[in-house]
């Protein structure tokens, strides 16, 4: 089993093609940079917000984290949520 080193090394082979500014809870910006970015994001969301379009985009997330879809798929699901949320920073 990997430890967390190589793992986070990997996930950040999994570039977004360009950063994606959100707003996060303390409306402070974000710009998140690749697939494990946006987790982190979504992990840190308010569980009392978490819904159906919050889920399907977790799980594209975890399908590119997991090599199944490419890092271009996660950012559209990614910014897709973001303007879903109304978080996306122009």
């Amino acid at each position: 089993m990997e430890n967390a080193a190589v793992q986070n090394a990997k996930n950040d082979r999994l570039p977004f093609p360009s950063p994606v500014c959100v707003r996060t809870g303390d409306n402070t910006k974000r710009e998140v940079k690749s697939v494990h970015g946006a987790c982190e994001v979504l992990i840190d969301w308010p569980h009392a917000r978490r819904g159906p379009v919050y889920q399907s985009t977790m799980e594209v997330l975890q399908s590119a984290m997991a090599g199944k879809i490419t890092s271009e798929k996660a950012y559209e699901a990614f910014v897709s949520f973001a303007k879903h949320a109304d978080v996306l920073v122009a």
